[in-house]
């Protein structure tokens, strides 16, 4: 089968389409080839031939993996939330130590006159 393929200015395969796109190249390809499971980041364009960069494939893997194991901005918010929660809270808890002490020192000042 036949599919074009783009490219940045290193060879490496941008990506692909089975129509036409221009600038870019024509590739004759077997629908079985390993191009289609591993994914075109992994390729480079190096002397009209596909070749599978290891290298790339690993580092693309990688950055998968820190960017899953990272909490998305939605959780960081949910967690910067309950954060601000809790400091409200103990906020509100010293005011009212804060208030009790003073009802405790008008009692003693009055008790002493």
């Amino acid at each position: 089968m036949e599919i074009y393929i783009t490219t940045n200015s290193e060879g490496c395969v941008g990506g692909y389409s089975y129509c036409e796109i221009s600038p870019g190249h024509k590739i004759q390809i077997s629908e079985e080839d390993q191009f289609f499971q591993r994914g075109f980041a992994s390729y480079k364009y190096l002397s009209g031939e596909l070749v599978h960069d290891e290298n790339k494939e690993k580092m693309i893997q990688q950055e998968k993996q820190i960017k899953e194991a990272m909490p998305s901005v939605s959780e960081q918010l949910i967690t910067t939330q309950e954060a601000l929660v809790g400091v409200y809270e103990q906020n509100a808890d010293l005011q009212q130590q804060l208030i009790d002490t003073q009802i405790a020192m008008v009692e003693m000042f009055e008790a002493a006159l």
